[in-house]
């Protein structure tokens, strides 16, 4: 509040006090005002998202590895691909390296997060195998 606030106030109490034929003067904070309230406006836009976990089962179809750089990128990381219940698709999930990996057409349940549901997530990511 205090970014816009102060801006404003400024241009308020300036502009005033400069001579009317000298409009030069209070012009460069006229021109910040668009500014700090497009600044203000993100601000307020940026509101922290709550991630929801959501939970659910299928059969592990099969692990592939990924780099994350160029050709001579030695970063990589694995999906796991799993055939969700009660669903046509596959769904393909990043999860830690600490997690323990499952069999192949083993019938598998997990909390994950879901990038359907959190649109500001960049992939959906299993968190935890559930028993």
């Amino acid at each position: 509040m205090c970014i816009v606030g102060l801006p404003i106030y400024a241009i308020l109490y300036i502009v005033p006090q400069v001579k009317p034929n000298d409009w030069k003067a209070g012009a460069p904070f006229l021109l910040m005002l668009p500014g700090f309230l497009i600044f203000g406006y993100g601000a307020y836009l940026n509101n922290n998202k709550t991630i929801t976990v959501s939970t659910a089962c299928g059969i592990v179809k099969y692990y592939k590895n990924y780099s994350t750089g160029g050709r001579h990128s030695q970063k990589t990381f694995e999906r796991i691909t799993v055939h969700l219940d009660h669903s046509q698709y596959f769904r393909h999930f990043r999860f830690d390296e600490d997690l323990v990996r499952q069999n192949k057409d083993e019938h598998v349940c997990f909390e994950f997060y879901d990038r359907q549901k959190n649109t500001h997530l960049s992939e959906s990511k299993i968190l935890k195998w559930i028993d």
